[in-house]
Order: C-alpha cells, then sequence, then structure tokens
C-alpha cells in the first residue's frame, strides 16, 4: 500500500505521486489545515488536518501496465482544479524459468525471465552452476557471465531478459535478485537450460 500525502505549500494544494503494483491500494493522508478534500477514488471526504484524516481507497485499473497508459488521474470532488496521478504496474514476477534447448557456441533468442515492476532494477546476487548429463558440477560462480549468458534490464518497466551464446554444454542454473524503483523484490526463483 502507498500513501498519498495530500499538502499545501504556498496556498497550492497538491497530491503526491505514488507507484503501486496492480495488488495494492493506496491511503490518502491530508495534511491540509486549511480545507477538507475529497479524492475521486475514495467514499468519504477527508476533513482538515489535524481531524481524523486519513482513508484507504481501491485503485481501478488502467488501460495497461505499460507506461504511460498505466497512469491513473483522479480529482478532488470539492475542488475540481486540483488533480492527482498514481502510476499502476504489474506485480514483478518470475516470467519464463525453463528456457528453450540451447547449443553451445550459438546465440541464443532473448527470453523474458522476469516480467513487470517499475524500472530501473537492480540485478544482485547472480549465483550459477552448470552439471553434466550424471549431476555432476561442471562450473559454478557468481556471474553467469562467465560462461557468456546476460541480464538485461529493461528502461520500459517490462523486466528482464536473458541474452547471450553459452560457452558451456551441460545443464545450467541459475538464479539472482532484482530490486525495482518502487522496492519490490524478487528472489529465490532458479532458471535453468540445457545446452547441446
Amino acid at each position: 500500500m502507498a500513501q498519498i500525502k495530500i499538502t499545501r505549500s504556498n496556498g497550492t494544494v497538491s497530491f503526491q505521486t505514488v507507484n503501486i503494483d496492480i495488488t495494492e491500494n493506496v491511503f490518502f493522508t491530508n495534511l491540509d489545515p486549511q480545507q477538507a478534500h475529497w479524492p475521486s477514488l475514495c467514499q468519504n471526504q477527508l476533513d482538515p488536518a489535524p481531524s481524523p484524516n486519513s482513508i484507504q481507497c481501491m485503485v481501478p485499473p488502467p488501460a495497461s501496465l505499460i507506461p504511460p497508459a498505466n497512469q491513473v488521474p483522479y480529482i478532488c470532488k470539492i475542488h475540481q482544479s486540483e488533480k492527482g496521478l498514481i502510476n499502476v504496474f504489474a506485480v514483478l514476477a518470475a516470467k519464463t524459468t525453463t528456457l528453450p534447448p540451447a547449443t553451445k557456441g550459438s546465440p541464443i533468442t532473448a527470453q523474458q525471465v522476469v516480467a513487470g515492476g517499475m524500472s530501473p532494477y537492480a540485478i544482485s546476487d547472480q549465483l550459477f552452476q552448470i552439471t553434466d548429463g550424471q549431476g555432476n558440477v561442471i562450473q559454478s560462480g557468481s556471474d553467469i557471465a562467465q560462461v557468456g549468458l546476460q541480464l538485461n534490464a529493461t528502461t520500459d518497466s517490462k523486466g528482464i531478459t536473458v541474452t547471450g551464446t553459452p560457452t558451456v554444454s551441460g545443464t545450467y542454473a541459475f538464479t539472482f535478485t532484482v530490486n525495482d524503483a518502487m522496492g519490490k523484490i524478487l528472489q529465490q526463483f532458479q532458471y535453468s537450460m540445457k545446452v547441446a
């Protein structure tokens, strides 16, 4: 849940812009000591501060979860010129965890391994292991670039893809952590790919 603060500065009222994922609601807090406000997403108005002045509201789904169509605008029912904006994103989630079989020395087709969330993304804690047909570890390490693959963060909030040219034959297993710009975290998913 995200908090939207209603504030007044030099006579101008503003509604803080927030970013949420599609599963979240918003929590309006009126910090304006002069007037009540009534965001059009809510059932009740918020009295001037410091009166009881907070309310939780549902956010209607936007036209799309990809910017810029992911914006949900609203107005103050009391003061029609006061407006706010909420950016709604898809939930940060694992996408393809089993990649199509590949061939050593041949580039793979880009595969989306993480979807949703808000860019920019931060990728960390990479670990990989490659095993042979008997389950013996051939190679392991802390960056899949060591075996020819790259994790690529998109800049348009579409997630993470993996590309590259595998340099070792065997069954690849790799994990990593993704943090997005909303502070969401995705971890503990194992991805795999067989390379002949």
